[in-house]
């Protein structure tokens, strides 16, 4: 079996890599997530749900077949989670031939120089979006696995005919909060009527993803020169996707139908010939989707887990 844990629920990947693993290969997967979020997402197991001490030795019980294993962000001796793993007759268990270190998210980010030296001593297998040089070009080896796009639960998109409604999801002020709130201030002034503001804030994942199913253009982000969970629903949805996206990104990926903006200027320029030529949004949205189709369905991405699981256990 192989179990999959997370610290927090970063983006569901996780639990959506889990469920794919079971559909699309021959390989039983379990994830367990330690930390939920507001955001809502699932798991098949929820540490919170074993709180006291005979839950705790089910929970045992449920994972001591466990024989490959896939934690996302954090190393299993991280002061996080060695304690639990201890708890749960898992620690003694890891080696580097039968697990992975998925890394995403700011926290990869801040400690790439805790990730290196866990690679060159431990030899530990970190897998990863590597058009992400954030992590790509500070960790060192990291296997190019790709986010998993939830085909299934994402709704039927229902965008708006006669205005452009600009989602813009945030989970960071320097992804770009002013820069938005300026830019769109000045497109609805200008343009009344045929543009709308739609930021969503503190929603479930669920309720984020239904209101953006009601809109056909998503601004994703200044912060980081690539593109993830966000911009993948979202162009999964068929909108156009708006972000500053770098020249490594662009070179691993140079049929990525994302519109590139890196300043509040660009930004403004580019919804703004959006709004002019609305016929485009429709084009450029296809592109879009199809691109998604080509590279992030959750069958594609659990047959390169698959691969890379067996490459470990050989290495």
């Amino acid at each position: 079996m192989i179990t999959l844990i997370s610290l927090f629920d970063n983006g569901s990947q996780m639990q959506l890599l889990a469920e794919a693993l079971r559909e699309h290969t021959d390989l039983d997967a379990i994830h367990l997530n330690i930390k939920s979020s507001y955001l809502g997402y699932p798991a098949d197991l929820q540490l919170s749900d074993y709180d006291t001490v005979m839950k705790r030795l089910e929970l045992k019980d449920r994972l001591r077949d466990t024989e490959f294993f896939i934690f996302s962000e954090f190393l299993p001796n991280s002061s996080q989670l060695k304690s639990l793993l201890i708890n749960l007759g898992l620690y003694r268990k890891i080696h580097h031939q039968n697990t992975i270190i998925r890394l995403s998210g700011s926290h990869a980010r801040a400690n790439a120089d805790l990730y290196l030296m866990a690679w060159l001593r431990k030899n530990w297998m970190f897998a990863g979006t590597t058009h992400d040089w954030s992590h790509f070009g500070n960790i060192g080896r990291i296997a190019p696995t790709r986010n998993i796009v939830p085909i299934d639960k994402i709704p039927v998109p229902n965008p708006p005919k006669d205005k452009i409604r600009v989602a813009f999801a945030p989970t960071k002020k320097a992804k770009g909060v002013d820069e938005f709130s300026r830019v769109m201030d000045s497109l609805m002034k200008e343009y009344p009527g045929k543009v709308e503001a739609v930021p969503i804030v503190n929603k479930s994942w669920k309720e984020s993803i239904k209101i953006k199913s009601g809109c056909n253009v998503t601004f994703d982000q200044f912060l980081v020169g690539t593109y993830a969970n966000s911009a993948i629903e979202s162009l999964f949805l068929s909108h156009v996707v708006v972000s500053r996206i770098d020249l490594w990104t662009q070179m691993l990926y140079p049929d990525l139908p994302v519109i590139n903006v890196s300043t509040e200027r660009d930004l403004y320029e580019k919804l703004k010939w959006l709004i002019d030529n609305p016929k485009e949004i429709k084009k450029i949205g296809k592109k879009g989707k199809e691109f998604i189709e080509r590279y992030h369905t959750p069958e594609k991405v659990a047959k390169m887990w698959a691969v890379l699981m067996e490459h470990v256990k050989i290495t």
